[in-house]
Parts: structure tokens; C-alpha cells; sequence
């Protein structure tokens, strides 16, 4: 029966889109899939963080990026960081929202987000995780993202990348 079959299924895929500032989103394949939720919720940009899954409505008017990435120990997602705030900054610009999902929206995805607000924030890696996962309770980023993410900290603490202070997420800090 399909009850059954739901008590099998992970928190994970059981989890809602998770809009985590006005215009970003955090979500998984599910989410990426439901054309009818992205028109919804204004959703006009769309980050595919995965080798795998299609751009499933590059024809309904989406934009799209992918990073090409999987969730393992060895993938470096660091080198896509300023493509992608790039991308997200275009979406923010254009008054429409954006979505950024893997499979689970838990590891690649959620390390894109959390790297998004210590870019554009005064907040730490840490305050950043719990920030999301505040808004998301099933994000786990693997340990090698999590690395990365401590790489990028220290990059943005001594001013090897620079930070952009976004005056639209002002205040996001003090919610953590």
C-alpha cells in the first residue's frame, strides 16, 4: 500500500521546496520537476547541481545553469561558486526567483546556498549553515563540501575573494 511505501521514504524526499531569502529556494529533483511550483512561486532561474538530471522545463521559458556535480569526498564545488552567485545575482536583478536543487536538496545544493550567504553576508560558515538549516532541517553537506566551504571562510576572512555586502539581505544575519 502506499502508506507502506511512505514510511520508507526519507525525510529528504518527504521535504517541501524550502525558500530560504524572498528570491531563493532550496529544493530537490521533486521540486525541480513541478513546473506548476516554480510558476508559483515566481520562479524564473533554475540551478541543476547534478550530472544527471534533465533541465526539465528549459522549453517553458526557464533559464537554467548546471554544475556538473556529484556527492562524493572527491568533487570540487569551490570552482563554480562565483559562476553560479553570478547567476543567482541575474535572477535577484530580474525580479524573478531562483531555485537551486540536487537529487535530495541536502549535500551539492544546500553547499551552493550556504556559500551564497557568507559571499554576500557578514555571516560565518557555521551561522550560514544554521541559517539554511533553519529553513531546511534535512541540509547535510558531505564533509568534503563542508571543507570547502571552511577553504572559502578563510578566503572571504582575508580578502583573497572579496565579499559583496548585499544591501537586499540586510538584517539576515540577525535571524540566525
Amino acid at each position: 500500500s502506499l502508506s507502506d511505501e511512505s514510511v520508507m521514504t526519507p525525510d529528504a524526499e518527504n521535504a517541501v521546496v524550502s525558500p530560504i531569502l524572498p528570491f531563493l529556494y532550496l529544493g530537490n529533483e521533486r521540486d525541480a520537476q513541478d513546473l506548476d511550483l516554480l510558476r508559483h512561486l515566481n520562479i524564473g532561474y533554475v540551478v541543476n547541481v547534478t550530472t544527471h538530471l534533465p533541465l526539465y522545463h528549459v522549453n517553458s521559458g526557464l533559464r537554467y545553469k548546471r554544475l556538473p556535480a556529484t556527492d562524493n569526498s572527491k568533487q570540487n564545488l569551490r570552482q563554480y561558486f562565483e559562476e553560479v552567485f553570478e547567476f543567482i545575482e541575474e535572477a535577484y536583478q530580474s525580479g524573478r526567483g531562483v531555485l537551486v536543487h540536487c537529487q535530495a536538496g541536502v549535500s551539492r545544493s544546500a553547499t551552493i546556498v550556504i556559500a551564497y550567504l557568507m559571499k554576500h553576508t557578514l555571516m560565518t560558515m557555521t551561522d550560514a549553515y544554521k541559517y539554511v538549516r533553519s529553513r531546511r532541517p534535512v541540509v547535510s553537506p558531505n564533509l568534503n563540501f563542508m571543507g570547502q566551504l571552511l577553504e572559502f571562510e578563510r578566503d572571504l576572512n582575508s580578502g583573497v575573494t572579496p565579499r559583496i555586502l548585499m544591501p537586499k539581505l540586510n538584517g539576515v544575519e540577525t535571524q540566525v
